[in-house]
């Protein structure tokens, strides 16, 4: 995991403006039957840079693939969000992201956001716009857009004055050139 992303090691609650995500997981019933295990809010969320509006929301995480289906539900996702996914699974995870005007200092926490991590990354903005910055270009996203991230150094910036929705899948596999 990227060390330098600065996610808040102490607990502080979402800002009750922060985006809550219903999670529906399925399974089979005692029957042998399609149906749901879990409909609800999903709880795995937690604050980036000690900005409450700064959310990321972990929905899933598995370990290997192939992914194994059967037994009881086990979210894999860990009291701590690890960025990376494990080498040989992945993540499936929605980020909230402020204004940066709402937290980025424009010095140290800013230098530390800029990262890589070992997998690759399938990147949709749901709502906003926001900008992937890599090491020499960077292009504005808005609603719709889909970023195929491929291991390389990037960073995210809101420049906009509204909060911006980006789910993210990342796919366990190698940094091209590790931060």
């Amino acid at each position: 995991m990227p060390e330098n992303i600065p996610m808040s090691k102490r607990k502080i609650d979402p800002a009750a403006s922060v985006q809550r995500f219903r999670r529906l997981v399925t399974g089979l019933d005692e029957r042998g039957r399609s149906t749901f295990l879990s409909d609800e809010l999903c709880p795995h969320m937690q604050v980036v840079a000690d900005t409450p509006t700064f959310v990321a929301t972990d929905f899933w995480r598995h370990e290997n693939v192939p992914v194994d289906n059967s037994g009881p539900m086990d979210d894999g996702v860990m009291d701590q969000v690890s960025i990376s996914p494990p080498a040989t699974g992945s993540v499936c995870r929605v980020v909230e992201f402020p204004p940066d005007s709402h937290w980025d200092d424009g010095g140290e926490i800013r230098s530390r956001m800029f990262h890589s991590t070992a997998s690759l990354d399938y990147v949709v903005v749901l709502r906003g716009e926001i900008w992937a910055v890599l090491d020499a270009a960077e292009r504005k996203m808005t609603a719709g857009d889909v970023l195929i991230q491929r291991g390389t150094n990037h960073s995210w910036s809101n420049r906009s004055e509204s909060s911006c929705v980006v789910l993210f899948v990342l796919i366990g596999g190698t940094a091209v050139r590790p931060c």
